[in-house]
C-alpha cells in the first residue's frame, strides 16, 4: 500500500534583480541533509554546489544561469526562513587581540538587505574618446566554475572581469561582447591605464550582495560591530 503524501506549502518571492514573482516551497529534511553535509564540510565549493542545487529543488527554477549571485543568496535566505524560521544563529570571534572569543548572536532574516543594488553598470573610462565598459554582474555558476584560489590572483581578477563585459563603447559605437572572442577583451582590459583598471575592479567589489549589521557584547566587556556580507558569512 502507498504511503501518503505531505501536502506543501507554496510561497511567493520577489526575485530582487528583475522584480519577477517566482514559486517557492520549504526545503524538505532530504535537502536539509544535504546543506549540512555541505556545511560541515567547511567547503566553498561543495557549499556552493548544495545552496544552488537546493534552489533548484525548491524554487520554481529551470535555470540559475540568468540569475545574479545576490538574487541566489537573497532566494537562498528567503527558502531558509520558510524552511526552519526567520531567526540565524550564528557565532562572531571577538577582534580583540587579548580575547578572540567566541559570541553567539541571533539575526532575523527579515533585516538582511540588498546592498549597492542601484549599482550603476557603466563605466567611463575615457572622457576625450568616450570609451567605457558596461558590466555584467556575475553569476553563481560563472563563480563556481573559477578557481577559487585563482579569483585571488591579478590573473583571476582579470579573468573575471573579461567575462563580466556586457559591451564595450566610445562616442561612435556600442561592440558587444558576445560577438568579441576572448583574446579581444583580455587584450582590451590589459590595455587599461592602472587607474581604469581599478574603476571596473571596484565594480567586482561593491557588486550587490546579501548584508546585515550589528553591535554585540562580548565576555571581554567590549561592544564589538559585526557586519556581513554574502551568503557565506552567514555560515559562520
Amino acid at each position: 500500500m502507498a504511503l501518503p503524501k505531505l501536502s506543501v506549502p507554496q510561497y511567493m518571492v520577489i526575485l530582487p534583480s528583475t522584480q519577477e514573482q517566482i514559486t517557492m516551497r520549504p526545503f524538505l529534511v532530504k535537502e536539509e541533509k544535504v546543506l549540512m553535509i555541505a556545511l560541515e564540510s567547511n567547503d566553498a565549493m561543495q557549499i556552493s554546489r548544495a545552496v544552488r542545487d537546493i534552489i533548484l529543488s525548491c524554487y520554481d527554477i529551470k535555470d540559475l544561469e540568468p540569475l545574479t549571485v545576490f538574487d541566489i543568496e537573497y532566494l537562498f535566505l528567503q527558502l531558509r526562513a520558510k524552511s526552519v524560521g526567520e531567526n540565524m544563529n550564528i557565532q562572531i570571534k571577538c577582534q580583540e587581540e587579548d580575547c578572540k572569543e567566541l559570541t553567539p548572536i541571533s539575526i532575523n532574516v527579515d533585516d538582511v538587505v540588498i546592498i549597492n543594488q542601484e549599482q550603476d553598470r557603466t563605466i567611463l573610462l575615457d572622457e576625450g574618446s568616450g570609451v567605457g565598459v558596461k558590466m555584467k554582474y556575475p553569476s553563481l555558476e560563472l563563480i563556481s566554475s573559477m578557481d577559487m584560489e585563482k579569483l585571488n590572483s591579478i590573473e583571476g581578477v582579470m579573468d573575471l572581469i573579461v567575462k563580466c563585459i556586457d559591451s564595450i563603447f566610445d562616442n561612435d559605437n556600442v561592440y558587444d561582447a558576445d560577438t568579441e572572442t576572448p583574446e579581444e577583451l583580455s587584450s582590451f582590459v590589459e590595455s587599461l591605464s592602472s587607474e581604469q583598471f581599478k574603476k571596473v575592479q571596484l565594480f567586482l567589489q561593491e557588486v550587490p550582495a546579501v548584508y546585515y549589521k550589528t553591535d554585540y557584547a562580548c565576555k571581554c566587556g567590549k561592544t564589538q560591530e559585526v557586519e556581513l556580507r554574502g551568503l557565506n558569512s552567514f555560515f559562520t
